[in-house]
């Protein structure tokens, strides 16, 4: 008995010091063999999925690609990827085994990948590639895609650089990305460049600006009512993605950036600044604004760029309003970013030390972690409710704008679809208003990945008919532009 009993410990030190998703997979699979975890991949009788159903589909998938009826597969395809959508997307299915789910899931969305590329690769009669491409277009916005929502965190939101890292190794990362705080300085660099440049960025850390706040003399303090220096910020979130518009970030970069800033007026509502609604609008003042949280760094009034052609020119953007934290009311606009960009599921990265205690536990099962669940609900829950109390009694008093924005700080949703959390380290709070060292650099990535790995298997899963449409819808736009060149060399 002692054998396993150490054989156990020296795995549970690979995952734990694993310098690579191919290290921590191989300790996790070996921990998962040990724990009999892989034949209850593999074994049938689960209640979380409709077996003998999905199997027939797998079934008729296969046959009708084996003999080249397109019409029939996409209509197979279709009925059994829209009647399995809700049961595959249970978090429980993630939540027994270390390196995935059911392999039967895993199987399922295998052939779906299979038959859309079938599909995409193969005649349809009567139709051409263009119109394909609207078809498949048309199906994408049906079903929906990705968006990686990175939360503010100061310090403590260099850890998304981890797991935007992680994401990126594994070809994982959405092409659409929000951010707020710290979190919209990271979403702003990794969307201000096309893939060559960040690969480039990613696997060399140490060309990263690190040097973010700066404190200003008591005296300054006192005068300005903020504690740190606006325009040091300022240095350093242009050193680290330049100074474009959200239209000019999202046409270099092929990536559509998300920034949540927040009025100062209480009458004002938040707004989600991208190249939809903002594409004139300078990227790194946005960020600034988003960064603005109160009596630590001052409102912002946002740049854009001149309508007349002069590129390099700017001009302030609703000069009479200024703007501040986008976590105040709005850590993660989930709600608008579905509607905007028809977002069907968000992965979010959550390092607010406010919120860490409260969702430390959040992605554990069993009894255990019901009760420690229940009572940082409870908790979370008799807070928001003293400040709504607190709010209404002060009504015409000086402190009701700070009461405002505490109440939408404690009420708002802080989770998505699949999470992934800072770990909770008391040690570390003492860190989170101060520039982070090279070697704090390297910890904070580290975590970031090794929070990231865990959750591989489960976005890969819940990813993989979303990213099949991109691929699909690339192939697809370059063979009608080659169909269109070809219909005007007949013409002419």
């Amino acid at each position: 008995m002692k054998m396993p009993s150490k054989k156990r410990k020296h795995l549970q030190r690979q995952l734990n010091n694993a310098e690579s998703y191919e290290q921590w997979y191989e300790a996790a699979e070996a921990l998962d063999d040990m724990d009999g975890l892989l034949a209850w991949r593999a074994k049938s009788g689960t209640e979380l999925l409709h077996e003998t159903l999905i199997q027939d589909h797998i079934r008729a998938m296969r046959r009708q690609r084996q003999s080249g009826n397109v019409e029939e597969l996409a209509r197979v395809m279709q009925e059994g990827l829209y009647r399995h959508l809700g049961e595959l997307s249970n978090p429980d299915l993630y939540a027994v085994a270390r390196t995935g789910t059911k392999y039967l899931a895993t199987e399922f969305l295998a052939e779906i990948e299979s038959s859309m590329n079938f599909i995409c690769d193969h005649t349809l009669p009567g139709v051409s590639d263009g119109q394909k491409l609207q078809l498949f277009r048309d199906a994408e916005r049906i079903y929906g895609r990705p968006a990686l929502m990175l939360s503010g965190g100061a310090a403590f939101g260099v850890y998304h650089l981890g797991v935007t890292r992680a994401l990126w190794r594994q070809q994982l990362l959405p092409d659409v990305l929000a951010g707020s705080s710290m979190g919209a300085i990271v979403a702003g660099a990794i969307c201000s460049r096309n893939d060559r440049e960040l690969a480039d960025f990613f696997e060399q850390p140490g060309k990263i600006h690190l040097q973010a706040f700066r404190w200003l003399p008591l005296s300054r303090i006192w005068q300005e009512g903020s504690a740190m220096d606006q325009n040091h910020l300022h240095h350093h979130i242009r050193t680290n993605m330049g100074s474009v518009s959200f239209e000019e970030a999202a046409r270099h970069s092929g990536r559509t950036l998300n920034i949540s800033v927040s009025p100062t007026r209480t009458l004002q509502r938040p707004r989600l600044l991208n190249e939809l609604t903002a594409p004139e609008v300078l990227v790194d003042y946005a960020v600034l604004a988003s960064c603005a949280v109160p009596g630590i760094y001052p409102p912002v009034t946002l740049q854009g760029r001149h309508r007349d052609g002069q590129a390099k020119d700017q001009t302030p953007y609703m000069p009479t309003e200024r703007w501040i934290d986008g976590s105040v009311h709005g850590d993660l606009p989930l709600m608008r970013m579905a509607r905007l960009h028809n977002i069907n599921k968000t992965l979010v990265s959550q390092a607010n030390p406010h919120v860490l205690p409260f969702i430390s536990h959040h992605h554990e099962r069993g009894p255990k972690a019901s009760l420690k669940q229940a009572a940082a609900s409870l908790m979370h829950a008799q807070v928001a409710t003293t400040l709504e109390l607190t709010r209404n009694s002060w009504t015409s008093s000086m402190l009701r704008p700070l009461l405002e924005q505490a109440h939408a700080m404690a009420t708002q949703k802080y989770l998505g679809d699949i999470n992934i959390q800072f770990p909770f380290r008391l040690s570390l709070y003492r860190k989170v208003l101060a520039n982070p060292s090279r070697q704090d650099l390297d910890l904070y990535l580290r975590l970031g990945e090794q929070a990231t790995w865990p959750r591989l298997p489960m976005i890969s899963d819940q990813t993989r008919v979303s990213r099949t449409f991109a691929q699909c819808i690339q192939r697809l736009k370059k063979r009608a532009s080659a169909e269109r060149q070809d219909k005007t060399s007949l013409e002419s």
